[in-house]
């Protein structure tokens, strides 16, 4: 029989990790096979040839542990505390904040998140060293994107669903999460990715669990949020069901202030844009696992994401224009998403993947300006289907050889339309579009991982694509490889290098124009091209703690939306291009620092060279560069055990950057918040005050170059302060999903 490694790990009943516990593996009438030692996280790995066996689990401080089991992955054991009185004896010891484990920077969340003020699933992903948040997405330092992805699958929703469906999960769920910067491709992410790895699901015997949740999040409007969530497991199954309301409300605004250039003269040209977007969303999961045995898992979920309403209104009034612009959903916007997976036992995974977006809307403008009214209604459908197949393998070739190889097929089709009708003198009708966009991506990859030694193990893979869109088609090939050298145990190396493509919306890629007031219009771009990414990071890790990270990336024909003056009408025009190239070059370094059991502290620095350059920008170049730097010191301090009370005070500060030929001003950030956790740790009652100065937004934005002259002065709405109160029952295990990709649907 093909050898094989019996996993799991070993935590106390407050399920804390348990270290040197011996791990005895003997056959159902007691011989012995092998035996292993736990780790700093509790984790153990016996290496044997047999599927059913007895395992003995021995610790001086607990109680001695035996069962017998018919599964390699045993999952969690927890053993009792032996009654022991010791004096005049303290034992003191720091446990590693990250291991290296198979290439991956691995992460024991409940050790990480034990004095975090973290609340959410979402907030968890914050707390890793290296991630952050800006502009509402998740970052990696050193990385040009980053993908979450659970249990080695890659999600499939975008930005806003997957942080509203985030927040909505419980921390408790995550057991460890593992950074990669370059990710294998059966993963089917190219790049950086956080993957979360996630408590098993079944139970020996049939249980209830279930979380309800309540937030009120007040920044210039006030936001509401509600949800619950349940699970049921049994020997053979895990069923799953979560439901959660939001009404949002947000505020927008911008200040413009142009020197416009037209026709031999420079028009002054002030524009003041105000205006709030409502809507209430349903968000929707039922999920099913079944394991049909040890080794063979089928699952199967329906997502769902309805706005039942939406209202976006705007004012624009100035110098140029005094208009008002309104949308009304025509219908509720909807995204349907069903996927059906199986896990074989044999190094076989596959799967099916079917998502529905569906979006009516209704323009109403009107211009009032005296001697310039007009008005008109545009009416605006955007309905996509889109379909994936993936099929996965993998061989144990033995001596420490792995070979992997496998496929997956993605088609989408979009049918997007946009019809005006005219309410004044002005004939509306020569802007209609209406267009069919049909996609298709293949993939096919084969790659191997080694381990050398136990200092050196290599990962490296070949994915090729075949791309297609209208009469476009990219072939296109991704080598990725990543090492890790270790010196000794406190002198970590690893080098990661990938490339990846990035694709534009399809409401980019759409021939239609959207006028946001008289001065100021969106225009799609049908002849955007997709970018090619190439990455490179020098991570070292010292003492399992602290992480110095060198880093590289470059974009070939980089795309991005921003402000042009037109040179042919006095119009701001918004449409998204290609650049020739971007290109960052830093240094990234997280130390953490802790005071005693009261003070726990993460300080991050950050400074890099940054460069863009388009020689076909409208009807300019450019070519800009800036070096930059970002601190961030977070602080999370212990105000009392009993009750448990814990706060944080964090500050982040950034230097000047800029976007293409556009700068952007320094921005600073200073948030503190209260948790109190009590009812025997089920319940969570939490107050946090985010940007407390309204000052982490790009307030400014300046375009001063060649022909081009203009101030933006935005109009900020991120301070807010949030309270939220959580509370679970059956000893709650919040189950984690699969996400629908919606990040290139809407507009």
């Amino acid at each position: 029989m093909q050898a094989q490694h019996i996993t799991g790990f070993i935590t106390d009943k407050t399920n804390n990790p348990v270290e040197l516990a011996v791990v005895v593996a003997q056959t159902i009438d007691s011989v012995y096979i092998n035996a292993a030692y736990t780790d700093s996280l509790g984790v153990f790995t016996i290496k044997t040839d047999i599927s059913f066996f007895l395992l003995t689990v021995q610790h001086l401080m607990y109680e001695t542990y035996q069962g017998m089991y018919d599964s390699p992955h045993v999952g969690n054991i927890q053993i009792e505390d032996k009654d022991l009185v010791l004096s005049e004896v303290f034992v003191k010891g720091e446990r590693p904040l990250v291991r290296v484990v198979d290439g991956k920077m691995t992460y024991h969340m409940p050790q990480l998140l034990k004095d975090k003020m973290a609340v959410s699933a979402y907030d968890a992903i914050l707390e890793l060293p290296g991630i952050q948040q800006r502009s509402g997405k998740i970052e990696l330092a050193g990385a040009n994107s980053v993908t979450v992805v659970i249990n080695g699958r890659v999600t499939s929703m975008g930005e806003s669903q997957l942080e509203n469906l985030l927040k909505n999960m419980p921390k408790e769920r995550i057991e460890v999460a593992e950074i990669m910067y370059s990710a294998p491709p059966q993963y089917h992410v190219r790049g950086a990715i956080v993957n979360l790895v996630l408590k098993s699901g079944d139970s020996e015997s049939p249980t209830l669990q279930g979380q309800i949740n309540s937030l009120y999040d007040q920044g210039h409007y006030a936001n509401y949020q509600q949800g619950a969530t349940f699970i049921y497991n049994t020997p053979t199954t895990s069923t799953d069901f979560m439901y959660s309301f939001g009404y949002y409300r947000e505020r927008t605004g911008q200040d413009i202030f142009s020197h416009h250039r037209y026709n031999g003269q420079v028009y002054k040209i002030e524009q003041y844009d105000r205006g709030h977007t409502r809507k209430p969303v349903h968000t929707l999961r039922i999920g099913n696992d079944w394991f049909l045995n040890a080794d063979n898992k089928l699952s199967f979920a329906y997502t769902s994401e309805i706005e039942q309403w939406t209202h976006p209104f705007t004012s624009s009034f100035g110098i140029y224009s005094d208009s008002e612009n309104r949308k009304r959903s025509d219908k509720p916007i909807q995204m349907h998403n069903l996927s059906l997976n199986y896990t074989s036992g044999f190094g076989f995974s596959t799967g099916v993947d079917f998502t529905s977006y569906i979006n009516h809307t209704t323009q109403y403008y009107e211009e009032k300006k005296k001697e310039q009214e007009d008005a008109f209604n545009a009416v605006s459908q955007q309905d996509i289907q889109r379909f994936s197949f993936y099929a996965d393998q993998s061989h144990d070739l033995g001596k420490e050889w792995t070979f992997n190889y496998g496929t997956k097929f993605s088609y989408a089709s979009d049918k997007s339309s946009q019809v005006y009708h005219s309410l004044g003198q002005q004939d509306w009708s020569g802007a209609n579009s209406n267009s069919q966009l049909n996609e298709y991506v293949y993939d096919l990859y084969a790659g191997f991982s080694k381990s050398f030694s136990e200092k050196l193990s290599v990962s490296a893979s070949l994915t090729g694509e075949y791309y297609k869109h209208k009469a476009n088609d990219y072939w296109s090939i991704f080598p990725a490889m990543e090492i890790t050298y270790t010196t000794q145990p406190s002198h970590i190396f690893q080098l990661s290098v990938s490339s990846d493509k990035a694709y534009p919306s399809y409401w980019e890629m759409q021939n239609a124009v959207s006028y946001l007031s008289g001065y100021t219009e969106i225009q799609g771009n049908p002849d955007l091209r997709p970018s090619k990414i190439y990455t490179g990071q020098l991570n070292y890790i010292l003492k399992s703690k602290y992480i110095f990270t060198l880093y590289m990336n470059y974009i070939d024909n980089n795309f991005s939306q921003l402000p042009y003056q037109a040179s042919d009408r006095l119009v701001l025009i918004y449409k998204t291009l290609n650049f020739d190239y971007s290109s960052k070059l830093g240094l990234n370094v997280i130390i953490p620092f802790k005071a005693g059991t009261i003070l726990d502290s993460r300080l991050t620095l950050n400074g890099y060279y940054d460069k863009t350059k388009s020689d076909y920008y409208h009807d300019i170049s450019f070519d800009k560069d800036n070096f930059a730097f970002y601190g961030d010191l977070v602080n999370t301090v212990r105000i009392s055990s009993k009750p448990n009370i814990k706060a944080e005070l964090s500050g982040s500060y950034i230097t000047r950057n800029i976007q293409g030929p556009m700068t952007i001003n320094s921005m600073y950030n200073i948030s503190a918040g209260v948790k109190w956790t009590f009812a025997n740790e089920n319940a969570e009652l939490s107050l946090k005050a985010n940007d407390m100065f309204n000052s982490w937004y790009p307030k400014d934005l300046d375009l001063q170059y060649k022909t081009q002259d203009l101030k933006m002065r935005m109009v900020p709405d991120s301070r807010r302060i949030a309270v939220s109160f959580i509370y679970k029952f059956g000893n709650f295990n919040a189950k984690q999903h699969k996400k629908v990709d919606s990040s290139r649907f809407g507009k």
